[in-house]
């Protein structure tokens, strides 16, 4: 297969990535029209009855984060996300669209990545659909570090620098203690998105470089302090958190934009009984 989309499920104690994955497919092949694969450790066979290629895949991360649910206190659960990172060989494609299986495919933008002359892309700047929240920390990696970048979506081809790319990220990945202080990095998590951030950094020889192209479009996304209550074929419809009054919510429609909905269990709600 020359390209597609590559999903990453791997199931916590309360969320069914699986099962979001399933419902991101759909959409996916009805927006953008090209065959996806899923890396999972899941052991369901139907899946191969859904997917173009199911590629099994055992990961036991040590990580943990709390996951909200608009104004619940929060759990804390078990965060599969070491796997992100491994995409480079474990992709039946040559060129390949990774996208989150919380960020919603609404349009049909993406599929001008496969005509971009660059070989990677992924977005950068990005647009808060509570456009009054405080998004500083998307901004930088730390307070007087490194831009921030997404590791939501992300375009590749197979070529020898983003080999190099991806070997780096594994590097990182390994030495997170080590790049958490030398990045000025308060968490002690591994995350995709600063590590993502690094690598680009690292690739583009400390200095603003050209490495990293954009994504067609922008980068949409919502906080897990909000809930989506709706979601028709290209239309979605949330309730987002105030900022003026605790427990209050602004209602804000959107339509025709892909969003990446960082309340799993809205999302879980809503796109699961689609």
């Amino acid at each position: 297969m020359n390209r597609g989309v590559l999903l990453i499920a791997q199931n916590n104690e309360e969320i069914d990535y699986v099962k979001l994955a399933v419902s991101s497919a759909s959409r996916i092949k009805q927006f953008l029209n090209v065959p996806v694969a899923l890396i999972t450790n899941s052991q369901d066979q139907n899946l191969n009855n859904i997917f173009d290629r199911v590629i099994v895949l055992e990961t036991n991360s040590p990580y943990t984060k709390f996951f909200y649910d608009g104004d619940s206190e929060g759990k804390r659960l078990s965060w599969h996300n070491i796997s992100r990172i491994d995409v480079y060989d474990l992709t039946p494609f040559e060129e390949t669209l990774v996208i989150d299986v919380d960020y919603v495919i609404n349009s049909s933008i993406l599929s001008n990545c496969w005509s971009q002359q660059l070989d990677f892309l992924i977005y950068k700047d990005s647009v808060n659909l509570g456009h009054w929240k405080n998004n500083k920390e998307f901004l930088k990696v730390s307070d007087y570090s490194i831009d921030f970048y997404w590791a939501t979506v992300f375009f590749f081809r197979k070529t020898k620098l983003n080999q190099i790319f991806f070997e780096l990220l594994k590097d990182i990945r390994t030495n997170w203690n080590y790049y958490t202080l030398l990045y000025q990095i308060h968490s002690t998590n591994f995350r995709n998105d600063l590590a993502f951030s690094i690598a680009i950094h690292m690739i583009n020889g400390f200095t603003q470089g050209t490495f990293a192209g954009k994504l067609p479009g922008k980068m949409f996304f919502t906080n897990d302090r909000d809930i989506l209550i709706d979601l028709t074929e290209n239309t979605m419809h949330f309730l987002l958190e105030s900022t003026t009054a605790k427990g209050g919510f602004i209602s804000v429609k959107s339509k025709n934009t892909d969003i990446h909905v960082m309340n799993k269990y809205s999302l879980s709600r809503i796109m699961i009984n689609e």
